[in-house]
């Protein structure tokens, strides 16, 4: 009788120590990936541009197309008629194509930019309708970039020297001589922008 009334303590005491367990497993460890950006490297991208002062704005790749803004990697999906960039396992941006436009939106399908491509411009607006756009067009020895008429920025591509109003403000990994990179000059649109709609059109025109 004894021996059972031990064997029985014994047993209720290692059930117990068991739930106690469960209940308290080992600390959870945390994806990184999910909860910040993942570090990234434009050593080995197609262009990398740099401002004036040395400071890393970013790069991408064009074919596939791979873009690193912010300190930030991202990816694509194709689609016929669209692209949705993801970084971090997150859908942040979309561009979306038509014969003679695209359009850069958020993760929430939220219109961002919204570029028209001439044979011999493009205009980008942050509107449907493309009012009040910058218009961005080459002319023999600079490139120019005008809203409503006036003048804003005068752009020189020299090798990899992007000169903006006569002043050095940006560097390229490499020379390079479509205008649209003249797009780096507008103040008003995000420098991480301005890496998707650079990368884009010169993957379409």
């Amino acid at each position: 009788m004894r021996k059972t009334h031990l064997l029985f303590v014994l047993t209720l005491f290692l059930l117990v120590s068991c739930k106690t367990e469960t209940k308290n497993p080992p600390e959870a460890t945390t994806d990184s990936t999910t909860s910040t950006s993942v570090s990234a490297s434009t050593d080995k991208l197609d262009i990398t541009i740099t401002t004036a002062d040395g400071a890393v704005l970013g790069g991408f790749d064009l074919s596939p197309i791979k873009i690193v803004a912010n300190n930030t990697n991202y990816t694509f999906k194709s689609k016929p008629d669209k692209h949705k960039f993801y970084a971090n396992g997150r859908m942040k941006y979309e561009v979306k194509f038509k014969e003679e436009s695209l359009k850069l939106r958020d993760e929430d399908s939220e219109l961002l930019w919204k570029v028209k491509i001439y044979p011999d411009k493009v205009k980008i607006s942050d509107n449907e309708e493309n009012e009040n756009a910058f218009e961005v067009r080459p002319y023999d020895d600079k490139i120019k970039i005008k809203r409503d008429g006036e003048e804003l920025y005068r752009v020189n591509l020299e090798g990899n020297i992007i000169k903006v109003n006569d002043k050095e403000a940006y560097q390229l990994s490499s020379a390079q001589e479509s205008y649209v990179y003249a797009i780096l000059a507008i103040e008003e649109i995000p420098a991480e922008h301005k890496l998707f709609i650079i990368a884009e059109l010169l993957n379409k025109i």
